[in-house]
């Protein structure tokens, strides 16, 4: 699955066209480093996304095949830490 499709599936961010500026402007990172929204996501992989304000690291857990609730979105991925900027 597409990175900007799984951000917008597991509710990290609002719109896969917000994931698709985030990669452009790198503020979502690949194990540190700048990574293209049509990056195939894999299980174990380490993001960090840039927000205003706070950065959050996460480990990719599961890819869903389908629409994820709001409620079972973080079965998907866990925070590794979170840092105010």
């Amino acid at each position: 699955m597409r990175l900007d499709l799984w951000l917008k599936r597991v509710c990290l961010i609002q719109s896969r066209s917000m994931a698709k500026r985030g990669c452009h402007e790198e503020k979502i990172l690949l194990a540190g480093e700048a990574v293209k929204e049509s990056h195939s996501v894999r299980e174990g992989e380490l993001l960090t996304l840039i927000f205003p304000g706070r950065s959050l690291e996460i480990e990719v857990l599961k890819v869903p095949s389908g629409n994820v609730s709001k409620k079972e979105a973080p079965d998907f991925y866990r925070v590794l830490g979170e840092e105010l900027v």
